[in-house]
C-alpha cells in the first residue's frame, strides 16, 4: 500500500514538475527517491516487527524485548505508525537509525548525481554565472514561445469560427494530455470546454461565487450535479451588461484564449470577399445596371449619394446597399444565407418602410446601413467586433425605422394609440421595429434569413440587434453619450479593454449613424433637413386636427428650421460625433469637419442673420395690427440643456433665442411650462 501510493506521488510530481525550473525539478525528484527507499524499508521492517509480536507471550501480560504491547503488527500501515512504532520499541532503535542513514547518503549521491546531470551550481558555475545566464535563459523561453503560439495560430481553420477553433485547440490538448493529469485538472479542462461549448461568448456572466463552485459541480459525472449546474448558470446569471459590465464574461477563459480569439476575429474579419456577380438583386436595364454600378464605386466613402440611387434604381435603394454590402463582409456565406431568400427579405424591408413618410422611410434606413458600413470598414471598428457583430449591426441599421408610421413616441404617448398599449409607453416606435422583425421571418420561411445560425448564434444576435434598435430611442440619448464616454475614458482605444464592451460600442454608433444626417455633404444635409421638418409639420397637423397639444417643432407656422437645425447640431449631433472623433481618427478627418462646416451654414441663415424677422415675431405683429391695443409680443422661448440633461425654459430676446435654437414662439403670456423631458425627447427624434 505504502509503495502504491509512493508511486502515485512520484506520478504526480513528474507531472507538475514538467512546467517547473530544473531546481525545482531536482529538488521533487530528491524528495521523491527519498520517499521511495523510506517505503521499501517500511515494507522491509513490517514482517520483523510482526514476529517480534508473535514470540511474546498470549496473554500480553509480559512485554517481551522489542515488542510495543501499544501498537499491534495490523495497525502498521503507513509511515506515521512506523515512526510511532520504533519509538516505544527500543530494540528497534539501531537497525532502523542505520537504515536511515544510509537512506539520506543514498539520497545525497543522487543528488549530486541529478546536480551535475542537470547542470545545477553543484556543477562548477558560480551564483554570479547563474544569475547572469538567468536572462538569456528566459528570453530564450520567451523566443521559443513565441514561436510556438505563431504555430497554433496558423493551425486555426478559416472554415470554423473562432470560438470553435478555441474549442478544437482545447479538445486537443486534454487529448494530448489525458492520463498525465490528476483527477481535478482533467476535470476543470472538462468543465472549460462544456462552458465555452454552451455558453453565449459574449454575453453570459457568472458570480464569482458559482464560478468556483463550478469545478466541484463538474468534477461528478451524476446527472444531478449537472442539473443544478445548469440551474443555476439559467436562473442566476444574466444574459447580458447593462453598461459595460463589472462581472467576467465566460469568454475570458485565460488571458492566452482572450488573445487567440481577437488574433482570429482581426485577420478573418480583415479578408473579406469580393462583390457579388450579380451587384443588383432584381433586373434591370443595361443602362440602369451601369449608372448604379457608377454609384456603389463610392459605397465605402463618407459622402456615399443615396438620395441618387434612389432615383437611378427607382425608389429601391435598400435592397441594392443591402445586397453589396452583406456580400462584401462575406456574410452571406459565412452564415449559410440563401441568394434567393436573402432577395426577398430585402424586398419585403425595403416595402415595410412607408414609401409616404418623409424623413422615416427606405432612404434613411439604406444611408444608416451605408455609414455603419463606413463605420466598420472604413473608421476600423471592425476591431472591436466579431463577425455575427458585424452582421447583427448590420441588420439593425436596416430595420432600425421598420414600419414607422412617421410620428414620434410622444404623439403615440399622448393619443394613447395602440403601438402606445402594446410597448406600454416604452421606446414605442424602437419596439415595434425590433418586433416587426423578428416576427416577419417567424411568421415566413420564405424571408428567414437567420435560419442557417445555430440556436446559440441565434440568440446572441437576437440580442444584439435588439440592443443596437433600442438604443436609438432618443430619449436615451443623454445616457448613451455619458456611458460611452466613460467608457472611452476608462478603457481608451486599446482592442483588447473592449472586449466585453462591444455592445455598448455598437450601440453608440449606430445611433450617431442615426443621426449623421446633418453631417453630410451641404446638399445631402439640406435635404434631410428639409425631410425632417416636412414630416415634424405632418405630425403637427395631425395633432390640431385630434385637439391635442401641438409638439415642439411641429407648428408649420412658427418653426423656423435654421434655427432648429442650430440648436440639433450644436446639443445634439455636435456632442456625439465629438466623441465618434476622440475614438475613431478617420471620423475627425472626414465627417466631423463638414458637420462644423454645415453648422457655419445653418447659422448663416437664421432670419437675424436674413435682415428678417422671426416667424413668431411676424405673426404676433399682424395679429397685433388685427386686435388693436394688443400686448407686445412675448419673448421667444429658449431651450437649454443643463448637466444632467434636462431641459428649462427661460424668457429671452429673440435675437438671442434664434442663435441658441430648440426656440418655440408662443403668443401673449407664458400659459404653462412644456414638459422638460418631452421637449428634449421630441426635438430628437
Amino acid at each position: 500500500r505504502v509503495v502504491k501510493v509512493s508511486a502515485t506521488q512520484l506520478l504526480s510530481v513528474w507531472v507538475t514538475a514538467a512546467a517547473s525550473k530544473l531546481e525545482a525539478l531536482r529538488m521533487h525528484l530528491q524528495r521523491a527517491v527519498v520517499l521511495v527507499v523510506c517505503s521499501c524499508i517500511c515494507m522491509l521492517a513490517t514482517p520483523s516487527l510482526a514476529g517480534a509480536h508473535e514470540s511474546g507471550s498470549a496473554s500480553g501480560a509480559e512485554q517481551h524485548e522489542g515488542r510495543c504491547t501499544a501498537c499491534p503488527p495490523c495497525e502498521i500501515v503507513d509511515m506515521s505508525s512506523l515512526v510511532l512504532h520504533v519509538a516505544r520499541t527500543p530494540a528497534l532503535h539501531a537497525p532502523v537509525g542505520g537504515a536511515l542513514l544510509a537512506v539520506w547518503v543514498f539520497a545525497a549521491l543522487v543528488s549530486f548525481a541529478l546536480s551535475s546531470l542537470l547542470g545545477s551550481p553543484a556543477s562548477g558555475k558560480t551564483d554570479e554565472q547563474e544569475k547572469s545566464a538567468e536572462p538569456d535563459s528566459e528570453e530564450l523561453d520567451k523566443q521559443q514561445i513565441h514561436e510556438l503560439e505563431e504555430q497554433i495560430r496558423s493551425e486555426f481553420q478559416d472554415s470554423l469560427s473562432m470560438a470553435d477553433n478555441v474549442i478544437e485547440c482545447l479538445d486537443r490538448l486534454a487529448h494530448e494530455m489525458h492520463g498525465r493529469l490528476t483527477l481535478r485538472q482533467e476535470a476543470t479542462l472538462g468543465v472549460t470546454i462544456k462552458m465555452l461549448k454552451n455558453a453565449d461568448s459574449h454575453n453570459l456572466t457568472v458570480p464569482i461565487a458559482l464560478a468556483k463552485e463550478s469545478t466541484a459541480l463538474a468534477s461528478s459525472t451524476s446527472m444531478p450535479n449537472l442539473q443544478v449546474q445548469e440551474w443555476l448558470r439559467d436562473c442566476f446569471t444574466p444574459r447580458s451588461t447593462k453598461h459595460g459590465g463589472t462581472k467576467k464574461s465566460m469568454k475570458v477563459v485565460s488571458k492566452s484564449i482572450m488573445f487567440a480569439v481577437r488574433l482570429k476575429k482581426a485577420t478573418s474579419i480583415s479578408r473579406q470577399e469580393s462583390s457579388p456577380t450579380d451587384f443588383i438583386p432584381f433586373k434591370a436595364e443595361p443602362e440602369t445596371e451601369e449608372r448604379i454600378r457608377n454609384l456603389l464605386a463610392d459605397l465605402d466613402t463618407w459622402n456615399f449619394d443615396v438620395w441618387e440611387l434612389h432615383r437611378v434604381s427607382g425608389g429601391r435603394e435598400m435592397e441594392v446597399v443591402g445586397w453589396n454590402i452583406l456580400h462584401s463582409w462575406g456574410l452571406v456565406k459565412k452564415f449559410g444565407i440563401n441568394e434567393d431568400v436573402l432577395r426577398k427579405w430585402l424586398a419585403s424591408v425595403q416595402a415595410a418602410y412607408p414609401r409616404s413618410n418623409n424623413f422615416h422611410n427606405a432612404t434613411h434606413g439604406s444611408d444608416v446601413m451605408q455609414t455603419t458600413h463606413y463605420m466598420l470598414k472604413t473608421a476600423h471598428l471592425q476591431k472591436y467586433v466579431s463577425e455575427l457583430e458585424i452582421l447583427g449591426i448590420l441588420i439593425s441599421a436596416m430595420v432600425h425605422d421598420m414600419g414607422h408610421d412617421g410620428f414620434s413616441n410622444n404623439f403615440h404617448k399622448n393619443a394613447v394609440t395602440d403601438r402606445a398599449i402594446r410597448f406600454n409607453d416604452q421606446s414605442i416606435q424602437e419596439m415595434y421595429h425590433v418586433s416587426s422583425f423578428f416576427d416577419a421571418i417567424q411568421r415566413d420561411e420564405s424571408i428567414n434569413i437567420l435560419k442557417g445560425l445555430t440556436p446559440k448564434q441565434y440568440l446572441e444576435l437576437r440580442a444584439i440587434i435588439i440592443r443596437c434598435v433600442l438604443a436609438t430611442d432618443m430619449s436615451k440619448h443623454f445616457q448613451e453619450l455619458k456611458d460611452f464616454k466613460q467608457l472611452m475614458s476608462e478603457k481608451g482605444q486599446a482592442v483588447d479593454e473592449w472586449g466585453e464592451c462591444t455592445a455598448n460600442l455598437m450601440s453608440m454608433v449606430l445611433h450617431a449613424c442615426d443621426i449623421s444626417g446633418q453631417c453630410k455633404r451641404r446638399e445631402t444635409c439640406i435635404t434631410w433637413a428639409d425631410k425632417c421638418h416636412e414630416e415634424f409639420f405632418g405630425q403637427g397637423d395631425r395633432e390640431m386636427e385630434m385637439d391635442l397639444p401641438v409638439s415642439p417643432l411641429c407648428d408649420r407656422h412658427t418653426t423656423d428650421i435654421a434655427s432648429s437645425q442650430v440648436g440639433f447640431i450644436s446639443f445634439i449631433v455636435l456632442p456625439t460625433w465629438q466623441a465618434m472623433a476622440d475614438f475613431f481618427p478617420k471620423v475627425a478627418e472626414e465627417g466631423f469637419p463638414q458637420l462644423k462646416a454645415n453648422l457655419e451654414y445653418w447659422e448663416s441663415q437664421l432670419p437675424n442673420k436674413r435682415g428678417e424677422k422671426p416667424p413668431q415675431d411676424r405673426i404676433e405683429e399682424e395679429e397685433e395690427e388685427k386686435d388693436g391695443d394688443g400686448e407686445p409680443p412675448c419673448m421667444v422661448v429658449q431651450a437649454e440643456a443643463d448637466q444632467e440633461g434636462s431641459w428649462q425654459g427661460i424668457r429671452c430676446s429673440p435675437e438671442r433665442a434664434t442663435v441658441f435654437g430648440f426656440c418655440q414662439g408662443v403668443r401673449g403670456r407664458l400659459k404653462a411650462q412644456l414638459s422638460l423631458q418631452s421637449r428634449a425627447s421630441h426635438q430628437l427624434e
